[in-house]
């Protein structure tokens, strides 16, 4: 029989699952259903991946760092939802889930929970609005104000979508490299991505 999660435990699964929800590109994904009828089933999937992670470690040594939490997410992202992520947002989840857990240590958990949980609770509700990134652009997140205006400069104020168009996925197929007249590949530049290849 499985011992049952201590409340450091409970505090560190609720506040990833917290973080999770107020992550732009997630939320947009969930309230779209890219990931079917089961999208936020998938989130809460996605949380329980990255808690069991750490609390499978069997040592500090062993636990996850940030590029392993930034590579499982965007991995899980991807096959569940079929969405590639370019921009830096997943390495800045990462970040705040390994500090999550680095709180677990500290006896700040609980405190960190609350903050995680009351920004949740804050942009529940909200609509997130966004423009669609043509292949090789980037991604544009915009959070709607409450009044249903928006920050960005040119966006519809009544908090509606100019994108009419189904969501066109980044293409994961491998490009040819670009040969110059010399000899030498051509480095081509990835805006705001990290450059280096989909998972």
């Amino acid at each position: 029989m499985a011992n049952s999660p201590t409340e450091i435990q409970i505090f560190f699964a609720r506040a990833v699952i917290a973080r999770l929800a107020v992550w732009p590109v997630l939320r947009v994904a969930v309230e779209s259903s890219w990931g079917g009828p089961e999208s936020k089933q998938k989130r809460s999937w996605m949380a329980g991946e990255v808690i069991d992670a750490f609390e499978k470690a069997s040592s500090p040594s062993s636990e996850p760092d940030e590029t392993y939490v930034e590579e499982l997410l965007l991995q899980m992202i991807a096959d569940e939802f079929d969405c590639m992520v370019e921009d830096l947002s997943g390495e800045e989840v990462a970040a705040d889930i390994v500090q999550l857990w680095k709180d677990t240590k500290t006896g700040t958990i609980e405190s960190s929970m609350m903050l995680w949980e009351d920004k949740e609770k804050k942009m529940s509700g909200k609509k997130m609005e966004f423009t669609l990134a043509k292949k090789g652009d980037d991604t544009d997140w915009v959070e709607d104000d409450e009044d249903g205006s928006s920050d960005e400069d040119g966006e519809e104020e009544d908090g509606s979508m100019e994108v009419d168009d189904v969501p066109t996925l980044v293409d994961r197929r491998p490009k040819e490299p670009i040969v110059d007249e010399e000899g030498f590949t051509v480095v081509q530049g990835k805006g705001k991505g990290k450059g280096r290849n989909p998972v």
